[in-house]
């Protein structure tokens, strides 16, 4: 099983970057391969039309950029709240995605804050983003408050650390059963993204 993580911060070795990393280890751990994108530290370019034509030189970034993204399982998303929304850069991401990238395939959102936002940012990615990509986001959610303050060494450093790195755990294995199960689905041959590209 293998699952891609996507840190969504716009910073070079943000607090989402930490978040990931740590949810990286915890799945290997597990056994489990990984895969961490980071937007902050790579950037992608800003989604342009062109990347629906076939040879265009943003397809070719973006199929060198993904190498390895659409063979995962299941996907995590972490995003910091900007202004109460969803990072651009993690927006950005999700355009250059196609039907057959991630559809029905179970996704994860984390959220991050420095203080005690981080909600706004789950409400968006899941209104909007899975309509083309065909994501099914898992019921649960992680919202990762006072980030600088957790998860920066091998144990818990007190109460909170302890249950966030609990919390992330169970949602993990969460996530590795829902890729058992919708690994069913995408093999049941009713799954149509040829005739039904777009999501209604």
């Amino acid at each position: 099983m293998k699952v891609c993580l996507v840190a969504g911060s716009h910073r070079k070795n943000s607090q989402s970057l930490k978040v990931g990393k740590f949810l990286a280890k915890t799945l290997e751990a597990k056994g489990i391969e990984t895969l961490l994108l980071d937007l902050g530290g790579s950037p992608l370019p800003l989604w342009e039309p062109t990347m629906w034509e076939k040879d265009s030189e943003i397809k070719k970034f973006w199929l060198e950029y993904s190498a390895g993204f659409s063979s995962a399982d299941a996907y995590v998303f972490l995003s910091p709240e900007y202004a109460g929304m969803a990072s651009p850069a993690l927006k950005n991401f999700f355009l250059y995605l196609t039907g057959g990238d991630i559809s029905h395939k179970p996704g994860l959102i984390i959220t991050v804050s420095s203080g005690m936002g981080g909600s706004y940012p789950n409400a968006e990615l899941r209104m909007s983003s899975y309509k083309n990509t065909r994501i099914v986001y898992i019921p649960d959610h992680v919202i990762v408050r006072h980030v600088e303050s957790i998860l920066n060494s091998e144990l818990p450093e007190g109460k909170d650390d302890e249950y966030i790195r609990a919390r992330l755990n169970y949602t993990l294995n969460v996530l590795v059963e829902y890729a058992k199960a919708l690994n069913a689905v995408r093999q049941s041959g009713v799954i149509d993204i040829k005739t039904y590209p777009f999501g209604l």
